[in-house]
């Protein structure tokens, strides 16, 4: 595996998106595919983006805690994020935030290691501490919301509990998570073809089901001059959008 594809797991951007109230669930899910999701596929990776998986989770009957898109993006380092918005590219594609969701509620941060005791609201992490090419791996994706029986402190709780498993897990490569006051978005990264599909089961114990899929490896096959429709972004489902990455960034 080259080397340069690989990132650091606190250079991952973790994204938790919630709807615009202007928008309804076709408008959202046709303005992601046609217009969103490729520009961040086809527009950022010139400028440090090394892998990108965008996921929507189902749709009927989820409550509003819960995110109604989440998606990684994967940077050289966080500085490369930070200066990649001196990018003409990059900053036409962050204003199209403003068409698709409520920015009050929406938020992305850098995660940082998992802590021994007590997880913090609304604040990612990363289960394993070395650099990871998430883009050639499987990655499984869960969202859940928190079962009303159990409060936020034991969710918190019983969350770490499991996390702290998974991290001695054979084959793992990578984790992130992050929880709510609801709800829970985690990524399992493993080497290819040799993953746990089942390591969120634990999981179902304290949560509602929103989504629990391996991410679809997706080929761009399309660039920014060409007729295209776009990326198919139909809940639920989650892709691992294959980038054509720059390999010196």
């Amino acid at each position: 595996m080259n080397e340069t594809r690989k990132v650091p797991p606190n250079a991952v951007h973790v994204w938790r998106g919630f709807r615009s109230k202007d928008k309804t669930q076709q408008q959202f899910e046709e303005f992601l595919g046609s217009v969103f999701v490729p520009g961040c596929s086809l527009l950022q990776p010139n400028a440090g983006l090394h892998a990108y998986i965008p996921s929507l989770p189902q749709n009927e009957g989820k409550p509003p805690t819960v995110p109604d898109q989440s998606a990684l993006m994967f940077w050289t380092s966080q500085q490369t994020y930070h200066d990649a918005f001196k990018c003409v590219a990059v900053r036409c594609y962050t204003n199209l935030h403003g068409d698709l969701y409520d920015t009050s509620r929406s938020a992305a941060e850098f995660p940082v290691l998992l802590p021994e005791t007590d997880l913090l609201v609304e604040t990612p992490y990363f289960l394993v501490d070395a650099p990871a090419d998430w883009m050639s791996g499987d990655v499984v994706h869960y969202i859940g919301a928190r079962n009303q029986n159990i409060s936020p402190e034991t969710f918190r709780a019983q969350t770490l509990q499991w996390a702290t498993n998974l991290q001695s897990a054979r084959g793992l490569e990578g984790g992130l998570l992050c929880v709510g006051e609801s709800y829970i978005v985690v990524w399992a990264l493993w080497s290819k073809g040799k993953g746990d599909l089942n390591c969120f089961a634990p999981l179902k114990d304290i949560t509602t089901t929103w989504l629990d899929r391996t991410s679809e490896h997706y080929e761009l096959g399309h660039g920014l001059w060409e007729d295209w429709t776009g990326i198919p972004m139909t809940a639920p489902n989650s892709l691992n959008i294959q980038l054509h990455r720059t390999l010196d960034i």
